[in-house]
C-alpha cells in the first residue's frame, strides 16, 4: 500500500478517467421518473447532469436531495433547484492532488474538461481510492473477469483493459502508440469501431468483436496466431 501511495504522487487524472462514452449522465430535463430509472439501473448515488449534450455539464444531482421531493407533487419537482456545483478538472492534474482536494471540497466527484471546455470523462473519489487499496466493490457492482479462458483455446477480454495488462497477461510487447486500452489499440489498428463478428489480425492475435456499441469495443476474443495465419490489420 505504501508503494501505491508513492506511485499515486507520479499518476494525473487521464489515467484514471471514466471516459465521457462511459458516464451515466441526467440531462436537465428529465422527469423525476427518468430520473429514478437510471438510478435503479445503474445503482450510482452521484450522476452529471447536463444541459443539452455532455459537453455542457452544469452540476450534479446527489440522489439523497431527491428525499426533499417524497411528500410533496412532482409537479413541484425541479432538479435545478438542488444541483451541487460542479468540479471541473484538466486531465493533466495529479491525481495525489486532486484527491486531497475532493476531500478538503468534501466533494466526490470532478469532471474533466479539455482545453475547450468539452468534457473527456469523471473521476470519483472512489476511483482514487481504489489506485491505493484496490478495486472497491459494491452491491450494486457486477463483477466480469477481464480475462476469461474458454475451452477452445481462446480469451475473452474486456475492451477496456489497460494494454499493459493485456501484455502481461499474454507475455508479449505491443508496439507503443496512442492507446492506453485493447478497445483502443484495436481502434488504432482499422481506425474505425468495429461491430459484433468483426475480426482484426495484428501480428500475435485473431481478435474477434464478441460485443461493441457506436462508441466503444466491450468484449474481445482473442486468439493467438497460428505460423500459417499472416498479419492483417484490415477486417
Amino acid at each position: 500500500m505504501i508503494q501505491s501511495v508513492l506511485d499515486l504522487r507520479q499518476k494525473v487524472v487521464r489515467e484514471v478517467v471514466v471516459p465521457r462514452t462511459e458516464i451515466i449522465a441526467i440531462t436537465i430535463d428529465a422527469s423525476i421518473e427518468e430520473i429514478l430509472d437510471l438510478i435503479n439501473k445503474h445503482g450510482h448515488t452521484r450522476m452529471p447532469v447536463y444541459d443539452g449534450s455532455i459537453d455542457n455539464i452544469i452540476g450534479i444531482l446527489n440522489v439523497k436531495d431527491l428525499l426533499q421531493f417524497w411528500s410533496k407533487s412532482l409537479e413541484d419537482f425541479n432538479i435545478a433547484s438542488i444541483l451541487r456545483k460542479a468540479y471541473y478538472i484538466p486531465e493533466t492534474k495529479n491525481i495525489h492532488l486532486l484527491l486531497h482536494e475532493l476531500k478538503e471540497r468534501k466533494s466526490h466527484m470532478a469532471i474533466v474538461i479539455d482545453e475547450y471546455g468539452g468534457t473527456i470523462g469523471l473521476v470519483t473519489l472512489e476511483d482514487l481510492i481504489e489506485e491505493i487499496v484496490g478495486e472497491i466493490h459494491d452491491e450494486h457492482d457486477v463483477e466480469e473477469d477481464v480475462f476469461t479462458a474458454m475451452p477452445d483455446g481462446t480469451v475473452l477480454v474486456d475492451g477496456r483493459v489497460e494494454i499493459e495488462e493485456f501484455e502481461g497477461y499474454f507475455n508479449i510487447t505491443i508496439p507503443e502508440g496512442k492507446f492506453e486500452t485493447l478497445g483502443g489499440y484495436i481502434f488504432h489498428l482499422i481506425r474505425k469501431i468495429p461491430i459484433p463478428g468483426d475480426i482484426i489480425r495484428d501480428d500475435n492475435f485473431e481478435m474477434t468483436i464478441e460485443s461493441a456499441d457506436e462508441r466503444s469495443i466491450k468484449r474481445v476474443r482473442v486468439a493467438r496466431l497460428t505460423s500459417e495465419k499472416t498479419s492483417d490489420f484490415g477486417l
